[in-house]
């Protein structure tokens, strides 16, 4: 005699049919979030083709369909990490004066993934550089080189406006010169892995992005 299984032990059975298929965005997006987290806790020679793969649940052959290449995906990558960190204004901050407007585009905006290794990220790209032109200049392009062009829109709308004299300086040349002077120089940090890093760095940034701007605008304002 077979024996009839209770309501609470019959097993629910499987719906058939394919599985649900994701759109090019949503797989694009799972992607660049598991290149994220990698780069975040792994050295970058170490995030491979094959360890996105794992960490997406994807196969090689299904990531190679989404990027071309592995520089291609990296390239991606810095870019969206590169827009979260810098932002441009957001509508309504023409309200604000131009010091604030300034400190504003210069306050970087943290992935707490980074928190603990921008310096090592940074250093691994600098070490990929010539295998890996094009990763360097995405990762160039979209983190500083986006921060210059936000400030040079800034500065030059100011100069126009009468609110600052460039004397002859472009814009670009003057947005490159405040961020030298807000972010200071990696170089050093590079080159000193094994110096004592203060634990939090958040108030000593904020005030020299303060003095950086004002130093900056007191060179600039209208004289007479």
């Amino acid at each position: 005699m077979q024996k009839r299984s209770s309501p609470d032990t019959e097993e629910t059975p499987r719906k058939r049919g394919r599985p649900v298929q994701m759109d090019q965005e949503t797989r694009e997006g799972i992607v660049l979030d598991a290149v994220a987290e990698l780069l975040g806790t792994c050295r970058l020679e170490d995030v491979s083709m094959a360890a996105i793969a794992r960490k997406s649940g994807m196969s090689k052959r299904t990531l190679y369909t989404i990027f071309a290449s592995r520089e291609e995906l990296l390239g991606a990558t810095f870019a969206r990490i590169g827009q979260t960190i810098f932002r441009p204004l957001e509508p309504g901050d023409e309200a604000l004066s131009l010091e604030d407007r300034l400190d504003k585009l210069l306050t970087v905006n943290h992935m707490p993934q980074f928190e603990q290794a921008p310096l090592e990220l940074l250093r691994a790209v600098v070490a990929e550089a010539p295998i890996y032109p094009g990763v360097a200049m995405q990762f160039d392009a979209e983190g500083r080189g986006a921060l210059i062009r936000y400030l040079a829109a800034e500065i030059a709308q100011a100069a126009g406006a009468g609110e600052i004299v460039l004397d002859g300086m472009s814009s670009k040349d003057a947005a490159e010169l405040l961020a030298d002077m807000v972010m200071g120089n990696a170089l050093h940090h590079l080159l000193t892995p094994l110096e004592p890093k203060p634990c939090d760095l958040s108030e000593e940034k904020r005030l020299r992005r303060k003095r950086a701007v004002s130093i900056f605008l007191n060179g600039l304002r209208p004289r007479g």
